[in-house]
């Protein structure tokens, strides 16, 4: 090539290259350094804005959870109490004063019926 020769822009012998010369000329208007300081701009804030909302959240999960480990601390020890007093109303002293208060009466004579034999009905 003579250094008065004009480069053409187009390759008439070999189309196949025209179309190689049009995807990198693309490529580099894609990533001019424009485009790439307001592409590189924007993946910053959304990223920044994903990154606050993960972390509140997860700040808000931390108050729920302790919020439940207290109901489940009060729960326990309503359960708790609720055990003692159903074995405090189960408790013989607790079943004759109920017997007293709604006037039973004990029964002293207590016959106890034996079989004679050892018969049995059968089918």
């Amino acid at each position: 090539m003579g250094k008065f020769w004009k480069k053409e822009e187009h390759n008439h012998h070999f189309p196949e290259l025209n179309r190689r010369y049009q995807i990198i000329s693309r490529l580099k208007g894609l990533f001019s350094p424009n485009k790439l300081a307001i592409t590189l701009t924007v993946l910053t804030v959304v990223t920044g804005f994903v990154y606050l909302t993960q972390t509140n959240s997860v700040a808000t999960k931390g108050y729920q959870i302790r919020e439940l480990d207290e109901k489940l601390s009060v729960l326990k020890e309503d359960n708790r109490q609720l055990n003692l007093n159903y074995i405090e109303l189960q408790s013989m002293a607790k079943v004759i004063e109920e017997a007293n208060n709604l006037n039973l009466v004990a029964s002293s004579d207590i016959q106890v019926i034996t079989p004679l034999g050892s018969s049995v009905a059968l089918r």
